[in-house]
């Protein structure tokens, strides 16, 4: 066997257009957790409305991001990492609202 040769390109490809509205969608998305994550802890659990608008507007825009995440990986022949790194963190803060919620109502009515 002879040695496996590994081709390596230096052409650049540009990041996809989708992809950098997917990153600044997913990091608004996670300063808004932590502004209500923050403002929750502050007031001991005894969040008013805003605490509650600030969670709902960071899990919607989690699931823009997402989207504009999905629709970057139409565009050909792109730079696809930055749409990576978005719906990766935009997928976790999914997770983490559902469980916060799951946890508020089982908290609630247990």
């Amino acid at each position: 066997m002879g040695k496996q040769r590994f081709r390596i390109s230096y052409i650049r490809k540009p990041f996809a257009k989708r992809s950098r509205y997917c990153l600044g969608t997913a990091a608004a998305a996670l300063v808004m957790c932590g502004v209500s994550l923050g403002l929750s802890v502050r007031l001991e659990g005894q969040g008013e409305l805003n605490v509650a608008a600030w969670g709902m507007s960071s899990f919607l825009f989690s699931l823009l991001a997402l989207a504009y995440g999905g629709l970057s990986f139409l565009e050909k022949e792109k730079n696809y990492v930055l749409s990576k790194i978005g719906m990766w963190m935009a997928g976790g803060l999914i997770v983490v609202w559902v469980c916060v919620t799951v946890v508020g109502i089982i908290g609630v009515s247990g």
